[in-house]
């Protein structure tokens, strides 16, 4: 698969019983990280870079380095949740497009820096969607909508994401589906079987990719596969 990000996962020869159920534990440091502090830095700089690249159609070398390493963190908790790995992923925040390595998955991102496409960029400005997504959940709770144009306006913006984001949504699914097997598997008899492992891991393939174009290192779409 020839894409300016590449994932690759090896599979663990031999795997305690009890990871596939302890790593779903073990992980949540990671799952809470990611979801509160990284997501948050990783809103406000996506902004950033998407105004930067629309004005200037070029990307700032640290925003990028950031970027990769946010999709990289992603990757890597995913894999541990998913119990594809045995290894735990540290708490490595350096910002880098080259994977560093040790964690059992390596995630390297080369980032188009010059020559963007400022049509494409213009509707992948997916970050306020997601906010306002939140602060829609919200208003369910405590009785007030937002307005529909808000609604509008924001999927006009992110237009271009939802095709990879359908794609990201099956292949979490049929991934799903693997890693029920494939824990089955590994609880029963120490190995992953190494079809299932590849279905499994797909997913998190798909979504290192559907990130890297969202967060703007790449004006390249990512491909409908799980390869």
């Amino acid at each position: 698969m020839s894409y300016p990000t590449t994932i690759t996962i090896d599979r663990p020869e031999r795997m305690a019983n009890w990871r596939p159920i302890g790593q779903l534990i073990l992980v949540l440091p990671h799952y809470v990280v990611l979801h509160t502090v990284l997501n948050v830095a990783a809103s406000i700089t996506a902004i950033i870079s998407w105004f930067t690249v629309l004005a200037t159609g070029k990307l700032p070398p640290g925003i990028a380095a950031f970027h990769a390493t946010y999709v990289r963190y992603r990757a890597r908790t995913f894999s541990y949740m998913q119990f594809l790995t045995d290894k735990y992923p540290p708490f490595d925040f350096t910002g880098s497009t080259e994977d560093p390595g040790g964690a059992g998955i390596s995630v390297n991102i080369s980032p188009q820096l010059e020559n963007r496409n400022r049509l494409s960029v213009l509707f992948r400005f997916i970050v306020p969607f997601a906010w306002l997504t939140m602060i829609g959940m919200i208003g369910l709770m405590f009785g007030f909508d937002l307005p529909a144009w808000v609604w509008i306006v924001e999927l006009v913006l992110g237009a271009v994401l939802i095709p990879g984001a359908i794609f990201s949504t099956i292949a979490w699914v049929i991934s799903a589906v693997a890693s029920i097997f494939g824990l089955l598997a590994v609880i029963f008899t120490g190995r992953w079987p190494a079809a299932l492992f590849r279905v499994s891991a797909g997913w998190v393939r798909v979504d290192a990719r559907l990130w890297a174009y969202s967060m703007l290192l790449t004006d390249e779409y990512p491909p409908f596969s799980m390869d």
